[in-house]
């Protein structure tokens, strides 16, 4: 399992542009084999920052999904909407965690 956290920062005047290009970006790509959790969410504390949480099966979906429309298209279409902030990854096994075993 990969899993990747990115941090945009949306424009001031573009904003709801940003937030259609993850809305679609986010559609797509949930659709490609080997996602398991394709997720833009706002930051409460910072308007224009967005947070991407994305999980994936295998390094070949992962790079299957580099080379896909939805990733060529967003990365295309981000100038002017907002820029990329910073990014880290995570790879290894996880397992299954009950909460109730608290």
């Amino acid at each position: 399992m990969i899993v990747i956290e990115a941090i945009f920062e949306a424009s001031a005047d573009r904003r709801s542009d940003f937030i259609n290009l993850a809305l679609r970006t986010m559609a797509a790509s949930q659709q490609e084999k080997g996602c398991l959790l394709y997720r833009f969410s706002a930051d409460l504390e910072h308007r224009n920052r967005f947070t991407l949480i994305e999980l994936w099966d295998t390094d070949e979906d992962l790079k299957a999904h580099f080379c896909s429309d939805a990733f060529k298209r967003f990365f295309a279409e981000l100038p002017g909407k907002g820029t990329p902030a910073s990014s880290v990854a995570w790879k290894g096994p996880l397992v299954p965690f009950a909460l109730s075993q608290l």
